[in-house]
Protein backbone atom coordinates (compact mmCIF):
# COMPACT_ATOMS: atom_id res chain seq x y z
CA UNK A 1 0.00 0.00 0.00
CA UNK A 2 1.24 3.49 -0.77
CA UNK A 3 0.54 6.67 1.72
CA UNK A 4 1.08 10.42 1.73
CA UNK A 5 2.21 11.95 4.85
CA UNK A 6 0.19 15.32 4.96
CA UNK A 7 2.71 18.40 5.99
CA UNK A 8 1.05 18.31 9.54
CA UNK A 9 1.98 14.83 10.49
CA UNK A 10 5.44 14.00 11.77
CA UNK A 11 7.82 12.39 9.20
CA UNK A 12 8.61 9.47 11.33
CA UNK A 13 5.87 8.19 11.05
CA UNK A 14 7.20 6.93 7.81
CA UNK A 15 9.75 4.92 9.54
CA UNK A 16 7.12 3.08 11.69
CA UNK A 17 4.28 2.39 8.63
CA UNK A 18 7.52 0.93 6.14
CA UNK A 19 9.02 -1.18 9.57
CA UNK A 20 5.14 -2.61 10.03
CA UNK A 21 5.31 -3.86 6.52
CA UNK A 22 8.02 -3.67 4.06
CA UNK A 23 5.84 -3.73 1.30
CA UNK A 24 3.85 -0.08 2.65
CA UNK A 25 5.60 2.51 0.49
CA UNK A 26 5.42 6.53 1.73
CA UNK A 27 6.21 9.70 0.66
CA UNK A 28 5.86 13.43 2.12
CA UNK A 29 4.50 16.13 1.11
CA UNK A 30 6.93 18.33 2.99
CA UNK A 31 9.54 16.27 1.28
CA UNK A 32 7.82 16.66 -2.49
CA UNK A 33 8.05 20.27 -2.13
CA UNK A 34 3.94 19.90 -1.88
CA UNK A 35 3.62 22.22 1.53
CA UNK A 36 1.04 24.60 1.18
CA UNK A 37 -0.88 22.66 -1.96
CA UNK A 38 -4.53 23.30 -1.41
CA UNK A 39 -6.41 20.26 -0.23
CA UNK A 40 -8.39 19.48 -3.42
CA UNK A 41 -4.58 19.27 -5.29
CA UNK A 42 -3.41 16.98 -2.77
CA UNK A 43 -6.17 14.77 -2.64
CA UNK A 44 -6.15 14.67 -6.62
CA UNK A 45 -2.45 13.77 -6.38
CA UNK A 46 -3.33 11.23 -3.79
CA UNK A 47 -5.48 10.04 -6.36
CA UNK A 48 -3.30 9.70 -9.27
CA UNK A 49 -0.39 8.18 -7.49
CA UNK A 50 -3.18 5.93 -5.35
CA UNK A 51 -1.95 7.13 -2.24
CA UNK A 52 -3.65 7.05 0.81
CA UNK A 53 -3.52 10.49 2.88
CA UNK A 54 -2.81 10.67 6.34
CA UNK A 55 -4.00 13.97 8.03
CA UNK A 56 -4.45 16.10 11.14
CA UNK A 57 -6.58 18.37 9.28
CA UNK A 58 -10.13 17.67 10.05
CA UNK A 59 -11.23 19.78 6.79
CA UNK A 60 -10.92 16.53 5.03
CA UNK A 61 -13.86 15.29 7.16
CA UNK A 62 -16.28 17.89 5.18
CA UNK A 63 -17.92 15.93 2.94
CA UNK A 64 -19.51 18.64 0.65
CA UNK A 65 -15.61 19.33 0.19
CA UNK A 66 -14.22 16.30 0.08
CA UNK A 67 -16.20 13.59 -0.99
CA UNK A 68 -15.15 9.99 -0.49
CA UNK A 69 -14.89 9.36 -4.11
CA UNK A 70 -12.88 12.15 -4.55
CA UNK A 71 -10.13 10.28 -2.91
CA UNK A 72 -8.10 7.45 -2.94
CA UNK A 73 -8.20 7.05 0.60
CA UNK A 74 -7.99 9.43 3.83
CA UNK A 75 -6.86 8.66 7.58
CA UNK A 76 -7.54 11.90 9.80
CA UNK A 77 -5.84 11.55 12.85
CA UNK A 78 -7.78 12.94 16.06
CA UNK A 79 -4.80 12.51 18.51
CA UNK A 80 -5.55 13.53 21.75
CA UNK A 81 -2.24 16.23 21.42
CA UNK A 82 -0.47 16.82 18.36
CA UNK A 83 3.06 15.85 19.58
CA UNK A 84 5.03 13.08 17.63
CA UNK A 85 5.15 10.47 20.25
CA UNK A 86 0.89 10.73 20.35
CA UNK A 87 0.43 10.44 16.68
CA UNK A 88 2.88 7.97 16.26
CA UNK A 89 1.24 5.75 18.86
CA UNK A 90 -1.96 6.44 17.41
CA UNK A 91 -1.05 5.24 14.29
CA UNK A 92 0.90 2.51 15.41
CA UNK A 93 -2.25 1.35 17.30
CA UNK A 94 -4.70 2.07 14.46
CA UNK A 95 -2.72 -0.15 11.95
CA UNK A 96 -2.19 -2.73 13.93
CA UNK A 97 -6.42 -3.32 14.39
CA UNK A 98 -7.56 -2.21 10.91
CA UNK A 99 -7.25 -3.88 7.43
CA UNK A 100 -5.08 -1.25 5.29
CA UNK A 101 -6.85 -2.58 2.09
CA UNK A 102 -10.41 -1.49 3.15
CA UNK A 103 -9.74 1.72 3.29
CA UNK A 104 -9.40 2.71 -0.23
CA UNK A 105 -11.86 5.02 -1.41
CA UNK A 106 -13.03 5.57 2.43
CA UNK A 107 -12.42 8.30 4.55
CA UNK A 108 -11.49 7.25 8.07
CA UNK A 109 -11.53 9.21 11.55
CA UNK A 110 -8.85 7.86 13.46
CA UNK A 111 -9.43 8.62 17.62
CA UNK A 112 -8.04 7.07 20.88
CA UNK A 113 -10.47 4.65 21.22
CA UNK A 114 -12.35 4.51 18.23
CA UNK A 115 -12.17 4.31 14.61
CA UNK A 116 -15.20 5.78 12.42
CA UNK A 117 -15.62 5.54 8.42
CA UNK A 118 -17.47 8.33 7.50
CA UNK A 119 -20.41 8.05 5.13
CA UNK A 120 -21.41 10.22 2.50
Amino acid sequence: MQFKLDENIPFSLKKIIETYDKQHQVESVFHENLAGINDQSLLEKCKEEERILITLDTDFDNPFLHPSSSCFGIIILRPPSQGKKTVNALFTNFISQYPIEEIIGKILIVHENSINVRAD
